[in-house]
This record gives structure tokens, sequence and C-alpha cells, in this order.
């Protein structure tokens, strides 16, 4: 049971990504996820993307890149407060950092999806792209899994959408910033697949052995 991104710091096993800040000890994770939350850019965000940077570079030199499973969670937020201005920047700064990387992004979207679509389609990215706690409906679903995106599942999701993701071998499951277990997660999914929760499979786009 994989679990494709998760705030709690306790879940850092084998079977699981791990949302983790710049300065937090890598040395901890198995596999964690680094980048700037849209929630957390501002007017000096190019100070937190030159951390970032750094950050990235350290990581490459002392070989714990490997561990680094994608760049995120970043993205767009509508509601969030912060200028789309900024977010725009500074999301499409980090899309360029996974490239030069060959790194999946794990992405955060409220209320921005064509905004990101666009972004997407300008910088012609490579590389898998997760949408992460997916709560739109099946025909929201239907755009993104057309356009070859993947879409990740927590506690709170449309049926139909799951099941579309999961026929199209592009669903995750993700306990995010809940207290849950995965398995609790599975259990939830597997009801509305209608099979068992240790017969569900995720798609191994990262460089995972939990995969």
């Amino acid at each position: 049971m994989f679990d494709v991104h998760t705030h709690n710091k306790q879940n850092a096993v084998a079977n699981a990504i791990v949302n983790c800040g710049i300065g937090d000890d890598f040395s901890l994770y198995p596999h964690f996820s680094l980048g700037i939350h849209p929630w957390d850019v501002s007017e000096s965000w190019a100070c937190a993307f030159a951390d970032l940077n750094r950050t990235l570079e350290g990581l490459f030199e002392s070989g714990g890149i490997s561990r680094l499973s994608a760049i995120g969670e970043i993205g767009l937020d509508k509601v969030c407060g912060v200028s789309m201005e900024q977010q725009l920047a500074c999301f499409e700064a980090q899309l360029l950092l996974a490239s030069h990387y060959g790194k999946p992004v794990i992405v955060h979207c409220v209320k921005a999806v064509d905004e990101l679509l666009a972004v997407f389609a300008r910088l012609r990215f490579g590389k898998p792209v997760v949408f992460h706690g997916f709560r739109g409906k099946a025909e929201q679903a239907r755009q993104l899994l057309s356009k070859g995106f993947y879409l990740s599942f927590g506690p709170r999701f449309h049926a139909e959408s799951l099941r579309l993701a999961y026929a199209s071998g592009r669903m995750f499951l993700e306990t995010d910033d809940s207290c849950m277990d995965i398995s609790e997660v599975y259990a939830s999914a597997s009801k509305a697949l209608n099979i068992s929760a240790t017969d569900i499979c995720v798609p191994g786009i990262f460089s995972s052995a939990a995969i």
C-alpha cells in the first residue's frame, strides 16, 4: 500500500513519499518530495527558490537526490490570497528544476486548472504530473486523464473520478495531512472500486522500491 503524499513525518516508511520543507533532515526519510507550496509564495519567493536550488544541488552532490521522489507539492491556488503572478513565476521556475533533475511533480491546484494546464502546455513539461488530493468530479477527471496526468485521492473523493483514474492506470492514493493510515484510504477506495484493497495497483512512476 503506497502513500504517494503525506505530511505526517511519522509515516516515514518505505511505502510513503513524505512532503518535506527545505530545513528538514532528509536523511530521516527513505522517499520524500520537496518544493515551495503556493501558500508559501511571497514577494521574496526568489530567495526561497534560491534556497531550494542550493538544497537540490547539495542532494545531487551527496547522492541523496535518488531519494527525492518528486518536486512538490507545488502549484497554483486561487483562494490562498497570494498573487497569482507570483505563484505562476514560482511554479514555472520549479517545473524547470524538475525537468533539470528528471523528477515528477506533485501538484496542488485549487480553482486554477486552466491556468495550470496552460503552464504545462507552454513549457512542454515532459515528466509525470500527479494532481494530489483530487476531489474533482468525473468531467474534470476525464479532462486531466486525457492529457496524461495522474490523479491522487485522499480520504475524500468522488467515486466516479476514482474509478476513471483507476481504469486509466493513473490512480494514486494518499493520506495528505490527515492522521489516517494509508490502509484506511485503500479500504475506502476498494469499496468504490469493488475490489480487495490488496488487489489495488498503483503506477510505478517513482524510483521507489516500494512500488
